[in-house]
């Protein structure tokens, strides 16, 4: 066997030229960049980790449900992100004029490569009346609400086959609302939420 010094050598040359291919690949496929390679308006929502694209979800989750419900109820409506999101449920809202509680578990999901969302960690087994379902594509953003009893009723698929009781929803984006005041209204009727 051959002894061979590599100390003075490196890969760094592979290391570019192939990073720059991928570059180049990425840029004529990639539904979050424009041709040219630069970002679409949402590209962050889909680089972001998982922690911070879920708050930023909640976040835009509960100033919208506020808006509507406010301009149909008054004020006093209260939406609020329970325990910074983390629990059982994510935004509680409080309708003085009903005195109904609503728990609401927030999922944000962006658009894969087949024009799908796949909402994660969907539980059967906790407390909360609806799950509002936040998809992103690259330029939009699309909803859907689900009660709780229609995914106890509806999920099969777990996440993995070692997480029992954490299901994933897939949903075609064409099957998904998009996010607009009206369009938002419309479902909260629709779901019995605004009476």
């Amino acid at each position: 066997m051959n002894l061979v010094d590599f100390s003075n050598q490196s890969f760094e040359d592979i290391f570019e030229e192939t990073t720059e291919l991928l570059s180049k690949r990425e840029k004529k496929n990639s539904k979050w960049l424009y041709p040219d390679g630069s970002p679409k308006p949402n590209f962050v929502w889909k680089i972001a980790s998982k922690t911070p694209q879920g708050d930023a979800g909640e976040s835009v989750v509960r100033i919208t449900l506020e808006y509507v419900l406010s301009a149909v109820y008054g004020n006093d409506v209260k939406v609020e992100i329970e325990n910074r999101g983390k629990g059982e449920f994510d935004i509680i809202v409080f309708i003085p004029s009903l005195n109904k509680t609503i728990k609401i578990e927030v999922k944000t999901a962006t658009e894969d490569v087949n024009g799908s969302h796949q909402f994660n960690s969907l539980k059967k087994g906790i407390d909360y009346d609806f799950a509002f379902l936040f998809g992103v594509g690259p330029e939009d953003f699309f909803f859907k609400i689900r009660s709780h009893q229609y995914l106890c009723e509806n999920l099969t698929t777990n996440m993995s086959k070692d997480v029992d009781g954490c299901y994933k929803y897939t949903i075609s984006q064409k099957n998904l609302i998009d996010f607009t005041p009206q369009n938002l209204y419309n479902e909260l009727v629709h779901c019995k939420i605004i009476d």
